[in-house]
């Protein structure tokens, strides 16, 4: 090869490469200790589930690297607000209007059902939210039901926080709860886990609302990737792909 055409080779390589590394950058998303499966499963202390597969796909999609940081949810929601957490998956703006820092949000990729949950001895009907007056909802601490909100301020309904769906589980199956507000795909997943769960009974909806990534505006160059990467992965059908997994 002649002389001439290896400096331009070389220098092909030495303005490319350093580029392409300049271009990728790592964002830390939070995933909560405990998971919440199949959103984010943790066994032996390796992290798996659907945010595990989407964060996968994003950094094919977008060349940058996101890394899984499990913390509990307050705590998370508060290091979000310091700017020491760039994403969150799966969520709506709706649950996050009352934080110090709201977030942007890309655009909805997916939907988040919750419903109330109980033994079979406790079932209720909830047409309207003063259906549940008077009773004790267990819910996860950090999380958000506008609709319900104004009744826990109130104490028309009294809230009974715990760090995990796992763990608010385990009191109903204990007795030391009667009802709890959870996710739709997470009770599935317990139940086809664990024969125990087919004890207790899902009830009617709470919440159905989308979901989207919540990005810090520190980070807000991000969001036209996230964005133009969620619309490719949704036309590929990669995300409907990564929720059917875990069905």
């Amino acid at each position: 090869m002649p002389m001439k055409l290896i400096l331009l080779f070389a220098i092909f390589f030495t303005l490319t490469i350093p580029s392409l590394s300049i271009n990728a950058d790592t964002f830390k998303v939070i995933t909560y200790t405990g998971g919440n499966p199949p959103y984010t499963i943790i066994k032996n202390g390796e992290i798996t589930g659907i945010f595990k597969d989407l964060f996968s796909e994003l950094e094919k999609q977008t060349g940058h690297e996101f890394i899984l940081t499990p913390l509990p949810v307050a705590r998370a929601l508060k290091e979000f607000d310091l700017g020491n957490i760039d994403i969150e998956p799966g969520v709506n703006e709706k649950w996050r209007q009352h934080t110090e820092v709201t977030g942007l949000f890309t655009i909805p990729y997916e939907f988040s059902t919750e419903v109330l949950v109980y033994k079979p001895k406790n079932r209720i009907r909830i047409n309207k939210v003063e259906d549940l007056y008077g009773k004790s909802i267990g819910i996860v601490r950090g999380y958000s039901y506008p609709q319900f909100d104004g009744a826990f301020a109130q104490g028309s309904i009294k809230k009974i926080e715990n760090v995990s769906e796992f763990n608010l589980l385990k009191q109903i199956l204990l007795d030391r709860l009667k009802h709890v507000f959870i996710g739709y795909r997470t009770i599935l997943y317990y139940q086809q886990q664990e024969p125990k769960y087919n004890t207790i009974e899902i009830g009617d909806v709470v919440s159905q609302v989308e979901v989207k990534l919540r990005v810090h505006p520190n980070k807000s160059h991000l969001l036209p990737k996230l964005n133009k990467a969620l619309e490719t992965m949704l036309e590929q059908g990669k995300i409907k792909a990564i929720y059917d997994k875990y069905r």
